[in-house]
């Protein structure tokens, strides 16, 4: 397509015209490709255009057809129409960045070089369009994609149209012009007859020194309208005004009036046929779609209009019908054609993130007059060392997950754990109009983690180790900086896990535990008690792993007696060691009605002048593979006071000037395979390592051994 270079100023004034969609290519927007310009033209105008934004009547090129703009960058295309009198002007500013991501010679690659980078692409029954899967396609900008496929029309289509299609890969987008060239059938050849039809049921003789008779009716030269009953044939004959014997007749049948028949084929193409005289022939005067680019030329006994997947257009299309190349009048008739999906569907839930700390209620909608479909994945159960890394919906644990048993949606549904499980779901769901029309599908993909949190210190400030960050959620992405976020969260769940990383300090008085808790600790992890603080584990389970709990003595700060208060509770220790040291007096643990646990512990306890490192009262005891130290003036590991007591395979020392490994006051207490030490001033008679009163029974004394006492 030649350009040409218009140096031209109108004197005369314009008002200003305009059409809808004069410019078919190119639109605003950022692309990869350079864009053709594609104008309707259709209606006659003359256009002009220039690519710097100067005016293009003064400094432009003519339009006489598409061309590709040869230019990348930012580009400020300014476009002028001229019809008579009438003046439209256009700008449109477009960005290309031209690129072609992948590797040669892939599927991919040939499609943008050869289909895309074209501007303008022609389409061929012969040789469908091919948009490859890994691509998703829209038409006409309306940004309702589809997955690429072979693109193919109707063989029998004769609807010619320029068609915008842009096509993305999820990060670049592509736009180009599909052109289809519709079939185009026979030429139009029109006799010279001396009578015109202006409507069915009117015509007009209009011969010169020619009379005419209709029927059997009177011969005449009348050149008046005449109507007529078109439910029925007539034969209209005539010859010359000069009447002789033997001068020729001519005649004509004017068949009934035809009706147009519309179909619709099983591709959804639409066809148009004529019901009525085998003579009758039709002409596409108009076909009502936009974007044609030319008249379609030709006679129809049968007519097919046809799209794409993944569009849709609609009309009033204008017939001219003919007999033995007479025009007899036109007719108009409506038609849609729609192979346009619905939206995808849109998920709403009562959260906004991937990682769900509660049930995900979950609702689905899509646009009005569609129903919705939708599969949920089994659960897919989740480890505790995947649920601490950082997880998200493309992370590959989760690609294998099918959700794929599709039941029609009715109202929105519930997401939940169950058994504390951390657990991921995937739910996927399309939509589907009346025409049969299918969405792509829409994916929401959730992990909900009622009872798991994080607590990580590393890179936060001591100074600030105890500052409230609002925006911490507790999840392993953004954990809790501070024990207070914490235990806010604690205190209001059934059960919580916490994964613990870093040193934590706890705030000064009574840190108050009420609702069940587990803590889980990396290496070197621990919880620092203030002097004037302890821990109250209050009607709750509590449960620590590998964690590092210290009480230190404070200078200017008042000191609290106790490390640890349990009532009515659970609690189990693991791996986990407790050091606290006292002013004056001081209690490890002191526990009330409750069961406790040690395994594989360690219990340090040290004051000025009395320490006992686990108190009891009516409370079932078990200490295990563990060591326990007590060093005051006076020392007591242990000192308990009904319940039960289950010392095994420990190492026990007391440092004091008096001390035992235990004290026992109607205790049932079972002891075996324990090393008692006792490390004195000066050894004292009649101390022993375990003293019990006469209500106090030893179930199990066996393998263990005493020094120091």
């Amino acid at each position: 397509m030649k350009k040409k270079f218009v140096f031209t100023f109108f004197i005369f004034s314009f008002s200003v015209f305009c059409f809808a969609q004069r410019v078919i290519s190119p639109v605003a927007g950022n692309f990869c490709n350079k864009q053709p310009l594609v104008l309707d033209v259709s209606d006659g105008a003359e256009c002009f255009y220039s690519l710097s934004g100067t005016d293009p009547l003064t400094s432009g090129f003519a339009y006489d057809g598409p061309v590709l703009i040869d230019t990348s960058g930012r580009i400020n295309l300014k476009i002028t129409a001229i019809r008579g009198d009438l003046k439209e002007e256009i700008e449109i500013n477009y960005n290309v960045q031209e690129q072609n991501p992948f590797e040669e010679p892939s599927e991919s690659f040939s499609f943008i070089k050869n289909c895309v980078n074209s501007g303008v692409y022609l389409y061929e029954n012969e040789k469908p369009l091919e948009i490859p899967s890994s691509f998703s396609y829209c038409f006409d900008d309306d940004r309702i994609f589809l997955k690429g496929q072979k693109l193919v029309l109707d063989t029998e289509n004769c609807l010619s149209r320029y068609l915008p299609c842009l096509v993305s890969d999820g990060k670049n987008e592509w736009r180009f012009v599909i052109f289809v060239s519709g079939n185009q059938i026979g030429t139009l050849s029109k006799y010279s007859i001396p009578f015109e039809f202006k409507e069915w049921n009117s015509f007009c003789f209009t011969g010169e020194k020619l009379i005419w008779q209709l029927d059997d009716g009177d011969w005449s030269a009348s050149k008046l309208p005449v109507n007529i009953d078109r439910s029925v044939k007539h034969t209209l004959r005539w010859q010359s005004v000069a009447f002789e014997v033997g001068n020729p007749v001519q005649s004509f049948v004017i068949p009934t009036e035809p009706e147009i028949i519309v179909n619709e084929k099983i591709d959804s193409a639409v066809n148009f046929s004529i019901e009525g005289d085998l003579r009758y022939r039709m002409e596409i005067v108009s076909t009502g779609v936009k974007n044609q680019p030319e008249k379609i030329n030709g006679l129809f006994t049968s007519a097919t209009f046809d799209t794409f997947e993944g569009d849709s257009i609609s009309g009033t299309a204008v017939f001219a019908f003919y007999a033995d190349g007479v025009f007899l009048g036109t007719k108009e008739k409506e038609f849609s054609i729609d192979k346009k999906p619905p939206r995808s569907p849109e998920f709403n839930s009562n959260t906004k993130k991937f990682y769900s700390r509660n049930p995900v209620e979950l609702s689905i909608k899509t646009e009005e007059g569609a129903e919705i479909f939708y599969a949920v994945s089994k659960p897919l159960k989740i480890s505790e060392t995947l649920a601490s890394s950082a997880l998200s919906a493309d992370s590959p644990e989760f690609f294998e997950v099918k959700a794929d048993k599709f039941e029609k949606y009715l109202d929105s549904f519930m997401l939940g754990s169950s058994d504390g499980a951390v657990v991921f779901y995937k739910v996927c769901a399309f939509a589907k109009d009346k025409k049969g029309n299918v969405s792509n599908c829409s994916e929401f993909c959730v992990v909900i983690d009622e009872d798991n949190y994080y607590l990580d210190s590393s890179g936060v400030a001591s100074s600030l180790e105890n500052t409230v960050d609002e925006d911490c959620d507790g999840t392993a992405e953004n954990p809790f900086r501070s024990f207070e976020q914490a235990l806010k969260v604690l205190n209001s769940r059934r059960f919580t896990r916490f994964y613990v990383n870093g040193t934590f300090k706890l705030p000064s008085g009574e840190t108050v535990i009420s609702s069940n808790c587990m803590f889980l600790a990396q290496k070197n992890s621990q919880i620092i008690v203030p002097s004037d603080a302890n821990i109250v584990v209050r009607n709750a389970s509590f449960e620590a792993d590998n964690l590092v709990f210290r009480k230190n003595r404070e200078s200017n700060c008042a000191s609290n007696s106790k490390f640890f208060v349990l009532e009515n509770s659970t609690a189990l220790f693991k791996s986990s060691e407790f050091a606290g040291i006292f002013e004056e007096n001081g209690i490890g643990f002191d526990c009330k009605n409750s069961v406790v646990e040690f395994n594989g512990c360690g219990l340090t306890m040290q004051s000025d002048s009395y320490v006992c490192a686990l108190s009891g009262l009516d409370s079932k005891i078990a200490v295990k593979n563990s060591r326990v130290s007590a060093v005051s003036q006076t020392a007591v590991n242990f000192s308990l006071n009904g319940g039960q007591f289950d010392l095994t395979d420990c190492s026990c020392r007391v440092t004091a000037h008096l001390g035992r490994i235990a004290e026992l006051c109607a205790v049932n207490a079972s002891l075996s395979k324990n090393s008692y030490i006792g490390s004195f001033e000066k050894k004292a008679r009649g101390i022993v390592p375990v003293w019990r009163d006469r209500d106090s029974k030893i179930l199990q004394d066996i393998e263990n051994s005493s020094s120091g006492f």
